[in-house]
């Protein structure tokens, strides 16, 4: 039942913007006055681009567990694959007027993996920092190498997850409580594919059980 309250409130509220940005553009070249129309269709774009996002993410969660999706396994960069994320994330980062800051400091960083998934898991951890932070998000993403792993943490300065909540987080459909079911946006689905995918790719990830602030997922792959 919350999954459905949330999916309605989360396509709803971008519909809305759209039919209004749409409608304030009719308007602006009824009165001859085009120039906030970029303005307006910068919102049509945004919140189009939040629709596909979560529309995604439902379909390719589903489509994972009917193991309808196969993992091309391949060489992959995970240095690289950072940098993709980063770039395929670069709207919101900036929209939201967030800070990316890399130290990555493995030397062993291929893996054999799906690209394009890996891709989407950093995608998934950025856009929870964002969400869970309150303005001005400072997201660490760091890479080492230990045992023969290659080991990556995102870390954030949001408002943290409370230890209790540490394994329940991957949980399809879980949401940390608050007072107010829309304080976060999202479905509680996240973190549950970034575990499916962090799996099928033979990985582990998990908390940092003692987070100074905000939260730390720490992520490990054999590299080869």
């Amino acid at each position: 039942t919350d999954f459905i309250n949330n999916m309605s409130h989360e396509f709803k509220t971008p519909l809305s913007n759209i039919s209004l940005a749409a409608k304030m553009i009719a308007k602006q070249i009824g009165n001859k006055n085009e120039d906030k129309i970029p303005y307006y269709t910068n919102i049509i774009l945004d919140e189009n681009e939040k629709l596909n996002q979560q529309i995604e993410l439902v379909l390719n969660l589903n489509a994972l567990e009917r193991d309808e999706v196969l993992i091309q396994r391949h060489h992959c960069d995970f240095h690289q694959i950072i940098h993709l994320a980063i770039k395929n994330m670069q709207m919101q980062i900036e929209h939201n007027n967030a800070t990316i800051e890399l130290s990555l400091n493995a030397s062993q960083m291929n893996v054999m993996g799906d690209k394009n998934q890996l891709v989407g898991v950093i995608c998934n951890l950025i856009d929870n920092a964002i969400k869970y932070t309150n303005s001005n998000a400072i997201i660490t993403i760091k890479t080492s190498n230990k045992n023969h792993r290659l080991i990556i943490t995102l870390s954030d300065n949001g408002n943290g997850i409370p230890k209790e909540f540490h394994q329940k987080v991957f949980e399809k459909y879980f949401r940390i409580p608050t007072d107010d079911i829309h304080n976060v946006k999202g479905f509680g689905l996240g973190l549950a594919y970034i575990k499916k995918i962090v799996d099928l790719h033979q990985g582990e990830i998990k908390l940092d059980t003692n987070p100074e602030k905000g939260a730390t997922f720490i992520i490990d792959f054999a590299y080869v």
